[in-house]
């Protein structure tokens, strides 16, 4: 399994935009992914730019998929216009 915690920090004036994003990939990737078993958008209480995904797959081939998706890379391509600092992921490993 993969788990991983995805930061996503809006620039100033773009985090209704950010949002909707988030939104509707929430959608895409629930619809479309079986091998996807947690995506879960959370907005942090001490910043309301601050986007974090806590996200769960299957396995790496699952993960791959996710990120080769066309509706993931179209919101990728957005990250630059409304993004403040690069996306950060922090991959997990469960304690045993």
């Amino acid at each position: 399994m993969i788990t991983l915690i995805a930061t996503l920090k809006a620039k100033p004036g773009k985090e209704q935009l950010l949002y909707e994003e988030c939104a509707n990939i929430v959608k895409l990737v629930r619809t479309n992914e079986p091998g996807c078993l947690m995506y879960e958008p959370h907005i942090s209480v001490e910043d309301n730019k601050e986007i974090i995904f806590v996200e769960k797959y299957e396995d790496q081939v699952a993960f791959d998929l996710h990120t080769t998706t066309t509706y993931f890379k179209a919101f990728a391509a957005k990250f630059d216009q409304l993004l403040a600092e690069p996306l950060h992921l922090k991959f997990l490993k469960e304690l045993e």
